[in-house]
């Protein structure tokens, strides 16, 4: 059966000197091949080598072309009474590693008795090639938690203590803004004399992202009011976002919201409800067919 081992991939910009620069990982186990390479680490090389750097994506192409081949070996032999062809193996890996010579290095393959999976094996990528990426993965899921607090507190505030009374998650499409080029969610909105509603933007978001959101709420906002005569400065439309990072790209942006928003009121995630409560105090009702 095959083992699990793992192999850095190196590229050797000089030989007479032995210095090398690992560029990726390749794992193999019973279940799969898999392949990482550090893009970061493989512009350096290039900027390094005394010969065409294309040579090290034609390199790549080729690693690449072996790991689907060997996959698909795999993946066919599922459904086989036969154990599927495994050319590379930690036999060949110790082949390469001995007789390499030239541009391409392969290290002695590492054993690992345990089952490997994307999490165990983005560790490793991060570990002996490119520890980026770790940092990279916290950021991304540090703003996931983020988003999901800030919504959980938008849905418990607001959204479901209104969701019989006005539109709630109401998708605002082309049909309802002809000016519209995509389909656009509002949190909620109503109507009674005057239109109340409510839009949840986390500023975490690059900042083309949420200017984008904001025009196109206060796009969505000045046609509402004109196809149901309703004047501007007497509708109550909300902008639930937190206070960024005094540091961050979006808190001036925030902040004039905060301090001069006319058409939108800028509130907390945690004052949501201030929303619910106006629209339980002024009956507002649902009016988009």
């Amino acid at each position: 059966m095959m083992k699990t081992f793992y192999s850095l991939i190196k590229i050797v910009p000089n030989e007479m000197s032995g210095d090398s620069l690992t560029i990726g990982i390749i794992l193999c186990s019973p279940d799969g091949v898999r392949l990482k390479i550090s893009k970061a680490k493989k512009v350096f090389a290039k900027s390094i080598v005394n010969i065409d750097g294309s040579l090290i994506d034609f390199i790549e192409r080729e690693i690449v072309s072996k790991v689907k081949e060997q996959n698909e070996l795999l993946s066919l032999s599922k459904n086989s009474l036969f154990e599927a062809s495994t050319f590379l193996s930690s036999d060949y890996f110790q082949y390469l590693a001995n007789y390499s010579n030239g541009l391409l290095k392969f290290t002695q393959p590492s054993i690992i008795a345990d089952n490997v999976d994307d999490s165990k094996f983005l560790k490793l990528f991060s570990l002996f090639v490119d520890n980026s990426v770790e940092t990279i993965t916290k950021k991304d899921d540090s703003i996931k938690k983020y988003e999901e607090v800030f919504y959980e507190k938008v849905n418990a505030n607001l959204i479901e203590k209104v969701k019989d009374k006005v539109h709630t998650r109401q998708a605002i499409s082309r049909k309802v803004v002809p000016t519209l080029s995509n389909s656009f969610e509002i949190d909620c909105i109503g109507q009674n004399g005057v239109l109340i509603g409510a839009k949840s933007l986390p500023f975490i978001q690059s900042k083309e992202t949420i200017y984008k959101s904001l025009n196109t709420y206060i796009s969505v906002i000045a046609h509402l009011s004109a196809t149901y005569s309703h004047s501007l400065e007497k509708n109550k439309f909300f902008l639930i976002s937190d206070q960024p990072a005094k540091n961050s790209p979006a808190f001036n942006l925030w902040n004039d919201l905060y301090k001069n928003g006319n058409i939108v009121k800028v509130i907390s995630s945690d004052d949501s409800g201030e929303v619910a409560e106006l629209i339980e105090q002024s009956g507002a009702s649902k009016f988009i067919k």
